[in-house]
């Protein structure tokens, strides 16, 4: 597959699943602008795609606008948009505070909400694709996630109404992941308590792994390419068969 003369805009860039997709996005010769709220983060993918590092808080509307006029500005067009940034803050229900169930809804689903808007229209000009980040918890829910498994849910919903709205121009599709390897994943657990937690997450993935980054990336490289050119308003479930519909 080949993405010669496309331009990419990937959110949450600069680490985990993002820098995943950027990196083989690039590899498959399409021109990357990495979206992160770290700069640092932005700039080492940025050198590591050959693309551009753009420091953005997706949840605010002014710094998305900017960025999606600089991404332009910088290649002159958009084909590509995907849908990584997130965050995360767990609790149960009863002990979650207003400002962690704002802050996830904010990142996740406001940001693509604002990222999708202010790229319409380039992407319908380019007869482009849209993919977003959504989750195997967005279906099955995650104990002490209310908010990352409703915003999940939102991402689902909101890629099928983009889907019927944009169509025939812009194909509108999300991935599920299950566990992916990731820093954040990783985040305060190393030596025999992250290999306990491996062996914990993946005994109901029936081919017994951790996901990686290029997992998700690959099936992202699909949904971007000429081979998924009847798919919209779909969901990709990339999890080992940990959920299955």
């Amino acid at each position: 597959m080949s993405f010669e003369g496309k331009v990419a805009a990937i959110t949450g860039g600069g680490s985990g699943i993002g820098r995943g997709i950027a990196l083989k996005l690039a590899s498959q010769g399409a021109k990357v602008a990495v979206v992160d709220v770290s700069s640092d983060a932005a700039g080492r993918v940025a050198q590591e795609t050959g693309g551009e590092a753009l420091p953005t808080d997706v949840s605010n509307e002014e710094q998305v606008n900017a960025m999606v006029g600089r991404v332009v500005e910088r290649f002159g067009r958009l084909d590509f948009l995907v849908n990584c940034a997130g965050n995360a803050a767990f609790a149960p229900v009863a002990e979650l505070s207003l400002a962690d169930w704002q802050s996830v809804i904010d990142v996740h689903l406001t940001g693509m909400f604002l990222c999708c808007r202010a790229a319409l229209e380039h992407l319908v000009g380019a007869k482009g694709r849209i993919v977003s980040a959504a989750s195997n918890y967005a279906y099955k829910g995650r104990p002490g996630g209310s908010n990352y498994s409703a915003v999940k849910a939102g991402i689902v919903g909101l890629t099928k109404v983009l889907a019927h709205e944009l169509a025939p121009d812009v194909n509108v599709n999300a991935v599920a992941p299950g566990p992916i390897d990731t820093p954040r994943w990783r985040r305060g657990f190393e030596g025999e308590a992250l290999q306990a937690r491996i062996a914990e997450r993946t005994k109901d993935v029936p081919l017994g792994r951790i996901g990686q980054p290029d997992d998700v990336a690959g099936a992202v490289a699909f949904l971007l390419g000429p081979e998924a050119n009847w798919i919209t308003g779909s969901v990709l479930h990339v999890n080992g068969g940990e959920f299955m519909l």
